[in-house]
């Protein structure tokens, strides 16, 4: 049976540190209790460092056995229930809900089988006829390490606003991604592992919990923005049923821009490097000594520990030539990468609901109208929609996120679809 939660007062969330300090950057980082970390005379982790891994082991769920999957696994199938337990320990919601936590069958980018584990909430008492709609979410980027989990964060990292579904009477698919939870090998960026992560997650979850409805919505902010594209770019060709669409926020479609755009810019020097981490994660062929400078590999063991808050600071000071080598991008199988994964170019099964902040400095506007524009092209139905002085995500007392700007309409959306009214378009006719 899954752990019913009762109201608490909302977790103010901490505008996290030297990202939001710097930048505007992303979500706040959070994890399980974790080995030791830096020390304080560590030369990299700095105060701004040590505060990160302070929060984040404030915010952490301890990790437990379950966890760990059996080896081997006993069914390699996509999908797969591994196993599931009651969500506890997560006091940072304040919406009343019932949490199962999930461990089940992925694969990764070349196909491996993989174990990923998540989160399925649904409302409390029994489910409306016919099931709780699902929303399907796949999280903005939280770190690359084991202790990275969203399901392993007291707020479920995105909790305020994984509440506003759960009001509506709709349930909410969480997964981890493979890597955050289980091994720690994170496959940031990589289209084919992310779409593996989030699908399966649903398959997983109906065996797990009953009462979901037929019916089911992609949502996802950032790198989970990308992870809903490339899903829907499956589902262009390998259809499930029920899918109604899919909701997008600022997604770092193209990785070329992208990482060009994060070398230059004060404060996302973590962007880059993270990237090029993942490319090795996927590929062992990369060479990190041809991307990052010796600084900036000197600081990835973070990355092993310390989640985006800790990440962000410790790569807050370098940019440009400190951060990656000159010609960087002629590292040919980091170059694959980026080409490979980029998302937003080819026919996605649709509706999309597209929103972006116009203030946004971590993906720009322009990204954006980009990916709009390319998506018409190919006649996917696009509502695009802009929000003037609306940046990256929110940081309490000082700027607004698209997420949660744009929340009201993506409910209203989802409800739309939900109810089988026809999706309107931007897209010129």
């Amino acid at each position: 049976m899954p752990m019913t939660l009762m109201p608490r007062r909302p977790f103010a969330a901490i505008a996290l540190l030297v990202g939001a300090l710097l930048c505007g950057l992303a979500a706040p980082a959070a994890a399980r209790p974790m080995p030791a970390p830096p020390s304080d005379d560590d030369a990299y982790c700095d105060e701004a460092c040590q505060w990160a891994l302070q929060q984040q082991h404030e915010n952490a769920i301890t990790r437990t056995s379950f966890y760990d999957p059996p080896d081997p696994l006993p069914d390699t199938t996509m999908g797969t229930l591994l196993r599931q337990e009651p969500g506890t320990g997560y006091d940072r919601v304040s919406v009343e809900m019932a949490i199962t936590r999930i461990l089940y069958v992925s694969a990764d980018s070349a196909g491996r089988p993989v174990a990923a584990a998540g989160v399925v909430l649904t409302p409390t008492g029994e489910p409306p006829r016919g099931g709780w709609p699902v929303i399907l979410h796949a999280h903005g980027v939280s770190g690359m390490g084991q202790a990275c989990a969203p399901s392993l964060m007291r707020d479920l990292y995105h909790g305020d606003q994984i509440e506003r579904f759960v009001e509506q009477g709709w349930a909410v698919v969480a997964p981890d991604y493979a890597g955050l939870g289980t091994d720690g090998r994170h496959e940031v960026g990589n289209k084919a592992a992310a779409a593996n992560d989030v699908l399966s997650a649903l398959e997983a979850a109906r065996r797990a919990v009953p009462g979901l409805h037929k019916d089911w919505i992609l949502w996802g902010h950032s790198q989970g923005g990308a992870a809903v594209l490339a899903s829907a770019e499956r589902l262009a060709n390998r259809p499930m049923a029920g899918y109604r669409g899919a909701m997008v926020t600022s997604p770092p479609s193209d990785l070329h821009r992208v990482i060009a755009h994060t070398v230059a810019q004060p404060g996302l020097g973590v962007f880059p490097a993270a990237l090029a981490k993942a490319a090795h994660v996927s590929d062992r062929r990369v060479r990190l000594d041809r991307v990052l400078t010796q600084a900036a590999l000197d600081r990835l063991p973070i990355a092993d520990t310390g989640c985006l808050g800790a990440m962000t600071a410790v790569y807050s000071g370098l940019t440009g030539s400190d951060l990656v080598v000159p010609r960087y991008l002629s590292e040919p199988h980091f170059r694959r990468f980026l080409e490979e994964n980029r998302t937003g170019r080819n026919r996605i099964a649709g509706p999309l609901l597209l929103l972006q902040g116009e203030a946004d400095t971590v993906v720009p506007l322009h990204f954006t109208d980009d990916v709009a524009k390319d998506l018409c092209r190919r006649t996917v139905h696009v509502d695009y929609r802009t929000y003037p002085g609306i940046e990256h995500d929110t940081y309490p007392g000082w700027v607004v996120g698209i997420t949660d700007a744009a929340m009201p309409d993506m409910l209203d959306w989802a409800a739309a679809r939900f109810g089988g009214e026809p999706a309107t378009s931007s897209c010129a006719s």
